[in-house]
This record gives structure tokens, C-alpha cells and sequence, in this order.
């Protein structure tokens, strides 16, 4: 077993690398068997211990390691994050909530608010539409009923001026030829022909291009993932997907649902993965291989 040396403490409070330190010295470990069992660099343990940070990594993330440490060493968690403020003071505070939503999620977002405009413009119009229609068609037959009753009120007083005569009831000229043209022979009209398509059985040209059109959107729309994770404990998590592009980081609470898209496969990173539950495309994702006091980091969908 190699030995450290000790780090010169000059606060009364000991700091999270002390009390990691003792927890792990009261075991009998070396810096690289904590480093084995957690799966990080040996480097990282010694800064932990030390109490010396690479000044690019976060506050979130060095939060998550020494989480894991302690909780790989049965301490208190609390007690080393407190001791942790306590050292770095305004430098420990977290920074604003990030949000975990990639490029394309935001654009999405936004498309969906267009959409929902249109479609309220839309409604809109319909509405004023029908109103233009109700208000026409209402005037219009008001307007036939005051025609019709002009018309009879004036066959009326028409009937009562004209002189009664003993040919009254003659036909005139005019309406015996519209009873010649009522009797006479119906006109033949040609009835529509039937498609030979139709006539044969054969299936309408149509169908044919929707059926080839059909592969290609599916082709579209499968060209995604959805990947969806819910939280049982709280567990700081990186999520990157096929592209590059990191979807979701940073530190996630107990009962958060989280869901982002993008290109398989995803390279996934979990501080605690026994908290954590992972579909992809409604397809559950066995995380019963990994251990509860390490960091794992793997590929979504799992690699044989």
C-alpha cells in the first residue's frame, strides 16, 4: 500500500479532502484502489483529498465526485459538501439552472410556438368566416321571403283589376306552347362513363404513390431517438449524443423526468446509476450491472 503525504490544515473545520482522507486511510486504502473502485483518474482522487480543483471543471460536478467518494467511503455526504462550502465560500455556489435542452429541442420549441399562432390565426378566420355566412345567408332569406310576399300581394291586386270575361279561361298562346314542349319527348343525355380502372377491379393509380411515399417518411421520422430518464434520489448526469451535441448535464432532483432527442447512441455519464431509470424509444435499459458507490459511464443502447 503506497502512502501520501499529509496536507497542512490551518482551519479548525476540516476540509472535505481530510475527512475523505481519514475515511479512506481508516480503511486501508491506497488513493489508486479508491480510484479503481470509483472508476475515476488517480489524479482527480489526489485533488479531491487535497483539496486543489482543476480550475475548468465545475462546482456541479466536483459536488458529484465528492458524493461518490463519501458514499464509496460511508460517510456522511451532508458533512463533506457542507465542509466543502465552508472552504470555497462563494466559489461552491452554484451556478443559474441549466436547462437541458439541445439545439434542436429549442428549435422545436419554437416551431410548436409558430404553430400554435397559426393555428390560432386560423381559428380566428373560420370563426369570422361563419359569421360572414350566417349574416349573409339570414339577410338572403329574408330578403326572398319580402320578395315573394311583394310578388303574391301584387298577382293579388293584379287579379282583382282585370274584368271578368267569357274567356277567361282560355289558355294563352304562350302557355299552350309551354304544355307542346312539356309533352313532347324527353331528350336523350349521355350517362358518365365508368373508368376502366374501376370497370376492371384494378387498384386506383393513387395508391401506388402513396405506398411509395410512405417509406420515405418513415425513413424521416426514425432518423431520431428519444431517450427519456426518470430520477428516484438526486444524481448529477452528461448526456452526448451520436453527433457530438451534449443534450443534458448537470444535476438532476429526485422525481425529475427528463426526455431529450437525438442521434443513437448515446454516450450517457451517471453518478449514482441505481437512482435512475432509462428508456430509449419506450424500450426499458437494464442498469442492473452497475454498482452503486461507482461513476458509470456507457453507451445507450448498451454494448454487448
Amino acid at each position: 500500500m503506497t502512502t501520501e503525504p499529509t496536507t497542512d490544515v490551518t482551519s479548525a473545520e476540516p476540509t472535505p479532502g481530510q475527512l475523505l482522507r481519514a475515511a479512506r486511510e481508516k480503511k486501508q486504502w491506497s488513493q489508486k484502489e479508491a480510484a479503481n473502485q470509483l472508476n475515476l483518474g488517480l489524479s482527480l482522487i489526489q485533488s479531491m483529498e487535497s483539496d486543489q480543483y482543476d480550475a475548468k471543471l465545475l462546482p456541479t460536478f466536483i459536488r458529484g465526485y465528492l458524493r461518490c467518494y463519501a458514499r464509496l467511503l460511508k460517510i456522511s455526504e451532508h458533512e463533506v459538501l457542507k465542509a466543502y462550502e465552508q472552504l470555497h465560500g462563494a466559489k461552491a455556489v452554484e451556478p443559474r439552472a441549466m436547462y437541458s435542452f439541445s439545439n434542436r429541442t429549442e428549435k422545436e420549441a419554437t416551431e410548436n410556438r409558430f404553430m400554435l399562432l397559426t393555428y390560432l390565426v386560423i381559428a380566428v378566420l373560420v370563426g369570422m368566416l361563419l359569421v360572414w355566412w350566417w349574416q349573409t345567408h339570414w339577410l338572403t332569406d329574408n330578403s326572398t321571403e319580402a320578395t315573394t310576399e311583394q310578388a303574391v300581394q301584387a298577382d293579388t291586386a293584379r287579379a282583382s283589376m282585370e274584368p271578368e270575361s267569357g274567356n277567361a279561361e282560355a289558355p294563352l298562346p304562350e302557355v299552350e306552347q309551354a304544355a307542346e314542349f312539356i309533352s313532347s319527348e324527353p331528350v336523350d343525355v349521355p350517362q358518365p362513363s365508368t373508368p376502366e380502372w374501376v370497370a376492371s377491379g384494378v387498384e386506383s393509380p393513387l395508391s401506388s404513390v402513396v405506398s411509395a411515399m410512405a417509406p420515405q417518411n418513415a425513413e424521416l421520422v426514425s432518423g431520431a431517438s428519444s431517450l427519456r430518464m426518470r430520477f428516484k434520489d438526486d444524481c448529477w448526469i452528461d448526456v452526448i449524443d451520436a453527433e457530438g451535441s451534449r443534450v443534458a448535464f448537470g444535476t438532476k432532483k429526485a422525481g425529475y423526468q427528463l426526455q431529450v432527442q437525438g442521434i443513437a447512441p448515446f454516450t450517457v455519464t451517471l453518478g449514482n446509476p441505481t437512482v435512475v431509470e432509462i428508456d430509449l424509444n419506450d424500450h426499458a435499459v437494464d442498469l442492473s450491472g452497475f454498482n452503486t458507490s461507482r461513476v458509470a459511464k456507457f453507451s445507450v443502447p448498451l454494448q454487448d
